[in-house]
């Protein structure tokens, strides 16, 4: 969250002046202010510039914006944002910022949250001509983050505490061959712990429903990203064009201007990946403690192309559950680790987001002509079709081995059509477990049933595992290794008449 104030307060700097390499003066200083504030605005007090020997002091200020929130009991202070600025020639700066900081905010009533850095270094170089930081490091000690959420509608009060005892960041951005920019950067984490507790409402209690809390550990994590194709310029240009027309008044006089700003920012960028790792995690519950060796999450996402995509993976691997949470004979059953990995993509951003800068209308209420939506469908979807992957899919346990694969076409006015992969090991040790323990429990002979079937219908490989392979047809049929159970699973189609 702090990084991102960084940036986004940094990313603001210098647009209109290269200065020499000489001390500071209060005449360079009005030059920097009167930038910044065509991206911040022009209220008192906001922005500040004064010389300091051969930087510039920039003081950005949030709360001459934010008190005006208190009138409708929204509350926020933060604290200001100080920058040591220096100009390095070529549309360089060196940028800096050191100190504690905090931000707090309360909506009465409703939730209220604190946050603090005890010490943070924050340093970068700064390009005009990118409009983005070539290189940028942090170094944060001692954040914590407290909040408070009393749901009006339940009753039910919630209270967390984070904390995280050390944090470093860095970043590189260089131009792409279009002009554009190119952005990768790395975190890393460590000593993370947070606390959560929720308050039930009396008569809830009554019902059977206790208050809930847990502790969360985690002894570091790791968070990489990278951004290609960002359209720094045309975005920070869309900003200043908002930030010169406060009112509405304004935006609709204005508004085939603003079309033709969004129109140039378009994609925004071509391709963002963000991936996440931690290592260590310990959960304690009042049903026990659970624990995680390791795990992480990551997503793609393409920018407002015609080839959209939107990909995610999650996976954690050396999982432990508290004992006795689940029967005994589930021991060596319960996966320890699973991982998924899936994409959406064959659709196309680029279509809507033109449709929707030629029928909006900012004069008009609602903006878009009511009959609107019926042409973004077909835009998002010319084929009337999305596609979805599945890759590298595993579930492991003690007693087995899964893993699943997939291709799979969403028609959005049939059934889907596709085909997928699951392969096991290890089903003949399951079924000797549960068996096993299905002439006392209920629950196991359950199981045991729906096992055998599941068996069945597998196909022996040679490396001695199993393998269903799936396939549902344009005509509605199910297959499993070639045989139709389309009754089994509903979907055979209607007989003929």
């Amino acid at each position: 969250m702090f990084t991102r104030i960084l940036a986004v307060s940094s990313v603001c700097l210098f647009t209109t002046s290269t200065l020499a390499l000489a001390a500071a003066t209060a005449e360079d200083a009005d030059r920097i202010k009167a930038s910044l504030q065509t991206y911040l605005g022009s209220e008192p007090g906001v922005v500040a510039v004064t010389p300091d020997g051969d930087d510039y002091v920039i003081t950005l200020d949030a709360m001459p914006y934010l008190i005006k929130l208190k009138a409708s009991g929204f509350e926020v202070s933060l604290d200001q944002t100080v920058l040591r600025a220096r100009p390095l020639g070529n549309g360089q700066w060196s940028v800096s910022q050191s100190g504690p900081y905090s931000l707090s905010w309360k909506a009465e009533g409703i939730s209220s949250m604190d946050a603090k850095v005890a010490a943070l270094d924050w340093n970068g170089t700064f390009d005009e001509n990118l409009f983005a930081f070539l290189e940028s490091t942090m170094a944060i000690k001692g954040m914590t983050v407290s909040q408070v959420i009393d749901d009006p509608q339940n009753k039910i009060k919630t209270s967390a505490a984070s904390s995280i005892e050390s944090w470093t960041a860095s970043s590189k951005s260089q131009a792409s061959a279009t002009g554009t920019v190119d952005s990768e950067g790395t975190s890393e984490f460590s000593g993370i712990t947070t606390v959560n507790k929720s308050e039930m409402p009396p008569e809830m209690m009554a019902a059977g429903m206790p208050n809930f809390s847990y502790t969360a550990t985690a002894a570091g994590g790791q968070y990489l990203s990278a951004i290609k194709g960002f359209k720094s310029r045309q975005v920070m240009e869309l900003l200043a064009w908002f930030v010169a027309h406060p009112t509405k008044e304004e935006i609709v006089r204005d508004q085939a201007a603003l079309k033709q700003k969004i129109a140039a920012a378009l994609p925004l960028w071509d391709n963002l990946n963000t991936n996440g790792k931690f290592q260590n995690v310990a959960v304690s519950t009042s049903v026990g403690n659970f624990t995680v060796a390791s795990g992480g999450s990551g997503v793609t996402l393409s920018g407002a192309t015609k080839s959209g995509s939107f990909g995610e993976t999650f996976g954690i691997s050396g999982l432990t559950i508290p004992g006795g949470l689940a029967p005994p004979w589930t021991e060596g059953l319960i996966p320890s680790d699973f991982n998924i990995d899936f994409t959406f993509d064959g659709f196309d951003l680029e279509a809507p987001a033109k449709l929707f800068l030629a029928q909006v209308d900012f004069a008009k209420d609602p903006p878009l002509p009511p009959n609107a939506g019926l042409l973004f469908l077909p835009a998002f979807a010319p084929s009337n079709t999305i596609h979805v992957s599945l890759k590298d899919g595993a579930i492991t346990a003690p007693a087995y081995q899964i893993a699943y694969d997939g291709n799979m076409t969403i028609n959005l006015s049939g059934l889907p059509t596709g085909k997928a992969n699951i392969r096991m090991t290890g089903l003949e040790d399951v079924l000797a477990k549960v068996q096993a323990a299905a002439a006392t429990d209920p629950t196991a002979q359950q199981a045991m049933g729906g096992l055998v079937a599941f068996k069945g219908f597998g196909k022996a490989q040679a490396d001695g595992s199993l393998l269903w392979a799936i396939e549902v047809t344009p005509d509605a049929k199910v297959l499993v290794n070639g045989l139709d159970v389309s009754a089994m699973t509903g979907m055979a189609p209607p007989p003929q008449q």
